[in-house]
């Protein structure tokens, strides 16, 4: 029966340099030597074991190696490594272990006058456990080719991902670009837009510049000169115009405010009359009398104030219309 092969791990914890194997009574039935260059020997091993021995997956350190105790039924092994065996590479071992013992060490039990076994290493047992140790090598090979699928397939992937990504990101730029010069068109634009009226106003207040010309009769002189002065006159009176309309306008802003304060008059003289109606229609009291005379003295101030704000709102009435009127100097 092969050994089982090791679970898939990404990764092992520690590097096997050599094995020890040891028979039932704890003595040397050989090794077998994964790295030429570890100088561990046997000896090395027995001089820093402790007295009470090394229990089963117990670690014992021999300068920067590690020597790890994995004991079996008739047999043990001791893992020569760098770092310290995992979870993984102890159970295989063990089943390595296990299974060497099940396929050589048990025929061997079974035949009873079979010659005691010689000391020294066991071809048989190294044998099986350098098979094991090849299978468990093509294993690790097998699971290092699919990793380097997978990290290429994987690289592959990150690599279209950034591609589309740096496309994408090309894309955005040329648009943004694209809306930055659009933008920058539109403020242009909207300028442009807004200095026109202002720059028409300007062509019309200045005068055009005369060009010069040859000279002319005396007759078309006068005429321009005419046309000069009352070009100059419309002038004036469109100023005049724009002025008497501002006139106007806080003419009409102090007469709402004026209607304002005489709805308010208006109001508090209601209130006054309400008052007064409700004082007349109640019953006589003590100090009726002078009640009556401070009420009707209330009544009199907000009358005369009613008739002043009548008035004033006459006389803005007719300066208004005075104001409106065309005037009869201009043609």
């Amino acid at each position: 029966m092969p050994p089982p092969l090791p679970p898939s791990k990404r990764g092992v914890k520690a590097t096997l340099h050599k094995l020890f194997i040891l028979d039932a009574q704890g003595g040397y039935a050989g090794e077998y030597t994964l790295d030429e260059n570890c100088v561990v020997e046997y000896g090395d091993f027995l001089a820093a074991v402790p007295e009470a021995g090394l229990e089963d997956q117990k670690t014992i350190f021999l300068a920067e190696w590690k020597a790890t105790a994995i004991h079996g039924e008739k047999l043990s092994l001791v893992a020569i490594s760098k770092g310290n065996l995992g979870p993984e590479e102890i159970t295989w071992a063990k089943a390595a272990l296990v299974a060497t013992e099940a396929q050589l060490v048990a025929p061997a039990e079974a035949d009873e006058d079979a010659p005691a076994v010689p000391p020294g290493p066991d071809k048989g047992v190294m044998e099986s456990l350098a098979r094991a140790l090849d299978e468990r090598d093509a294993h690790l090979k097998e699971r290092e080719r699919l990793l380097a699928e997978k990290e290429a397939f994987t690289r592959n992937a990150v690599d279209t991902l950034r591609q589309a990504a740096e496309t994408r990101i090309a894309d955005l730029r040329a648009q943004l670009e694209a809306a930055q010069v659009q933008h920058d068109r539109d403020v242009e634009a909207l300028a442009t837009e807004r200095d026109r009226p202002r720059q028409e106003m300007e062509a019309i207040a200045k005068p055009p510049e005369e060009a010069p010309r040859p000279a002319l009769d005396p007759a078309l002189q006068a005429d321009r000169r005419q046309l000069e002065v009352d070009r100059k006159y419309l002038q004036k009176y469109a100023l005049d115009l724009i002025a008497r309309e501002e006139a106007i306008r806080d003419r009409e802003m102090k007469q709402e405010e004026e209607a304002q304060r005489l709805a308010g008059v208006r109001e508090e003289l209601e209130t006054a009359r309400a008052a007064v109606e409700a004082a007349k229609a109640a019953p006589p009291a003590a100090d009726l009398g002078a009640a009556k005379r401070e009420i009707d003295q209330r009544v009199k101030i907000l009358q005369q104030k009613a008739f002043e704000l009548l008035a004033r709102e006459e006389k803005l009435r007719e300066r208004e219309q005075k104001v409106l009127e065309p005037r009869k100097d201009v043609p």
